[in-house]
C-alpha cells in the first residue's frame, strides 16, 4: 500500500506522452485476388498486475502492408515506473473476422528515452512494428477546411477527359531533429473531381506541431486509388500561422467564388510543375485561451496588510499657568509651554495589484 507522501509525489511526476505507430512489411494474409490488406492497430497498456486495459485503436488504412496509421494515443505516467504497451495489427476483412498480421511488447519508457524518440521491434508473425513516443502537451485545436481548385487530372492517356481524380490531402509536420515528416492528418477523399470540397478538420495543435505556430508543416495532395497506390497531385509548405494568414474568402460567402489572391500554389517534381491551388476557406484556433488559462499557476494570495493605525487619543489642553508675583524692581515674564506636537497623520495602506 502506497503511503501518502508516495501517491503525492507520483502525482507531482506524471506527464503525457503521445504516442503514434506505422509498420512495414506487414505478412500477407489476403488471397490473391483481394490484393493488399486493410491493416489497423489495436494497443492496449499492461497494469502492474498484469492485466490489460484497452487504449483504442487506429483507422483501418487500405490495400498495403506498410501503413502510417495517423491516429495518437495519449498515455500518462510517471516514470518511475514500467509502463508496457501491447499492440496487436489486424486486416479488415469486410467478409468475414479480422485476420490477425502481427503483435508486439513496447517499453514506453524505452522509447521515450531514445532518439529520435522512435524503436523498431519485429512483431510475432511477421513484419517491423515503429513507435514514436513524445512529451505531450494539451494546446488546443485548428479547425481547417480547404478547397482544390482548378487540380491537374493525373488520370493520363487522355482519359482524364472521362475519368477524374479522387483527391485528398495530407499534413506532415517537421521532426525534431528537423530530418524528416511525420504524418498527422489524412482527410478522406472526395470523388470525381478537379475542385473539391475538402470536410472541415479538426486537428489537436499539440500533434499537428507541439504549440509552434511557425513549425514547418508540408501539405501533399494524392489522387486516392482503389489498389492503393495513390497518386501524387502536388504538395506545397506552410505553417499553422501561415494557413491562418491566408484564410480568405470571397464576399458573397459562396465556396465556389473563394478569392484565389492567397491561395496555395500544388507543385510536383524537380521542375515544381504547377498542379493547381489550393485555398483555404477556414483556420481558426479554437481553445488555446482556455488551455493557457488551465495552466497558469494559481495566483497567490494578496499579502497581508497592516491595519491602519487608529487616531492618536486625544490630548488634554495645555495648563493654564498663572501670572508669578511681581517682585519689586523684579519682573519674571511668563513663557508659555511648547505647544503639543502634531498628531501624526498615517500614510495610506499601499495598493494592491493583482498578478
Amino acid at each position: 500500500r502506497k503511503t501518502i507522501l508516495q501517491h503525492t509525489t507520483q502525482q507531482i511526476n506524471k506527464m503525457k506522452v503521445q504516442l503514434s505507430l506505422y509498420a512495414k512489411n506487414l505478412p500477407k494474409v489476403t488471397s490473391l485476388f483481394q490484393g493488399a490488406a486493410n491493416p489497423y492497430a489495436v494497443v492496449k497498456t499492461l497494469s502492474e498486475d498484469g492485466k490489460a486495459v484497452d487504449v483504442g485503436k487506429t483507422e483501418v488504412v487500405t490495400k498495403t502492408l506498410d501503413p502510417t496509421w495517423t491516429t495518437r494515443f495519449i498515455l500518462e505516467h510517471d516514470f518511475e515506473t514500467t509502463l508496457h504497451v501491447s499492440v496487436a495489427v489486424f486486416h479488415k476483412d469486410d467478409k468475414g473476422e479480422p485476420k490477425p498480421m502481427g503483435s508486439a511488447l513496447i517499453d514506453v519508457v524505452t522509447v521515450a528515452d531514445s532518439k529520435p524518440f522512435t524503436v523498431s521491434k519485429g512483431m510475432k508473425g511477421g513484419g517491423d512494428l515503429f513507435v514514436k513516443v513524445q512529451k505531450y502537451e494539451e494546446k488546443g485545436t485548428l479547425h481547417l477546411q480547404m478547397k482544390g481548385t482548378q487540380l491537374k487530372s493525373t488520370e493520363g492517356l487522355g482519359l482524364g477527359i472521362l475519368v477524374k481524380p479522387d483527391p485528398y490531402f495530407e499534413l506532415h509536420r517537421l521532426t525534431i531533429d528537423r530530418k524528416g515528416w511525420d504524418l498527422v492528418h489524412r482527410s478522406p477523399p472526395v470523388r470525381n473531381t478537379l475542385d473539391p470540397v475538402w470536410a472541415e478538420a479538426v486537428i489537436d495543435l499539440g500533434t499537428l506541431c507541439r504549440g509552434d505556430m511557425n513549425l514547418p508543416l508540408r501539405i501533399k495532395v494524392f489522387d486516392h486509388e482503389k489498389n492503393g497506390k495513390h497518386v501524387d497531385m502536388g504538395e506545397f509548405q506552410s505553417s499553422v500561422n501561415g494557413l491562418l494568414a491566408s484564410k480568405n474568402f470571397s464576399a458573397t460567402q459562396d465556396i465556389n467564388q473563394a478569392d484565389l489572391a492567397s491561395a496555395f500554389t500544388l507543385r510536383i517534381g524537380k521542375n515544381k510543375k504547377e498542379m493547381g491551388q489550393v485555398v483555404v476557406l477556414r483556420a481558426d484556433l479554437i481553445g488555446m485561451e482556455t488551455v493557457a488559462r488551465s495552466q497558469d499557476p494559481a495566483p497567490s494570495e494578496p499579502p497581508k496588510q497592516d491595519p491602519a493605525p487608529s487616531e492618536p487619543p486625544k490630548q488634554d489642553p495645555a495648563p493654564t499657568i498663572a501670572a508669578a508675583p511681581i517682585v519689586p524692581e523684579v519682573a519674571v515674564a511668563y513663557t508659555p509651554p511648547a505647544p503639543a506636537p502634531a498628531p501624526h497623520s498615517p500614510q495610506p495602506p499601499p495598493a494592491y495589484y493583482a498578478p
